[in-house]
C-alpha cells in the first residue's frame, strides 16, 4: 500500500451488515493536506451513511491515480476505472496471494481453496489455469502475480496496485 492514500473504515456495525466502499481520486495540486483528506472522507462517510442507513462505510482517497484496485472487503477488482469480473476461485486466489505479500504460496494451499478439482481436461493443472486467468484479466499487472518455480506463487507489490482490506480498530 502506498502513502499517498488515506483510508477510514467503519467497522462498528455488525458484519451482516451492508457495506459501502467509495474510492475518489483527488487532483495532485498539493494545495490538499492530509487533514482535509481526513475531513474529506469523513464527510463522504456521514453522507453514504444517510443514503445508506446501517451501512458499513470504507473511504479510500487517492491523490494520484491506484490504476489497479483489489477491493477484498467487496470482492472486486478495478483495472483502469472498469470493474474485472473474476470467477469465484480466481478471486479466492488472488485474494489469498494478496494478502502475503512477498510470500510464496504453494499449489497446494492454493487448490485447498477451490482449484483443487481434478478433470480430465485440465489434469492436476487447476491451480496453473485458474492463475493464468488470473494474470490474463489483471492485463499489463499480470506481473504482480509471479511464479515460484517448483513451489507455487507470490504477490509481488506495485506501488499502482492498492489493495483495500478491512481495517480493524483496536480499542485502547
Amino acid at each position: 500500500m502506498t502513502t499517498d492514500h488515506l483510508e477510514r473504515t467503519d467497522n462498528a456495525l455488525p458484519p451482516d451488515k451492508p457495506e459501502l466502499v467509495l474510492i475518489v481520486q483527488v487532483s495532485d495540486t498539493g494545495a490538499v493536506k492530509p487533514g482535509d483528506l481526513a475531513a474529506l472522507a469523513d464527510a463522504l462517510r456521514e453522507t453514504a451513511t444517510g443514503l445508506l442507513p446501517g451501512a458499513r462505510t470504507h473511504t479510500l482517497l487517492s491523490s494520484g491515480p491506484a490504476p489497479l484496485v483489489v477491493d477484498l472487503p467487496a470482492r472486486g477488482l478495478i483495472l483502469d476505472g472498469s470493474r474485472v469480473e473474476l470467477s469465484h476461485t480466481e478471486f479466492e486466489i488472488l485474494a489469498h496471494l494478496v494478502g502475503r505479500p512477498g510470500t510464496a504460496v504453494p499449489r497446494s494451499t492454493l487448490r485447498a481453496l477451490g482449484a483443487g478439482y481434478v478433470d480430465a481436461e485440465r489434469g492436476n493443472r487447476a491451480v496453473d489455469v485458474h492463475v493464468s486467468r488470473i494474470r490474463s484479466k489483471l492485463g499489463r499487472f499480470g506481473n504482480v502475480v509471479t511464479t515460484v518455480r517448483g513451489s507455487g506463487y507470490r504477490f509481488d507489490p506495485d506501488a499502482r496496485v492498492h489493495v483495500v482490506e478491512l481495517l480493524h480498530r483496536r480499542s485502547a
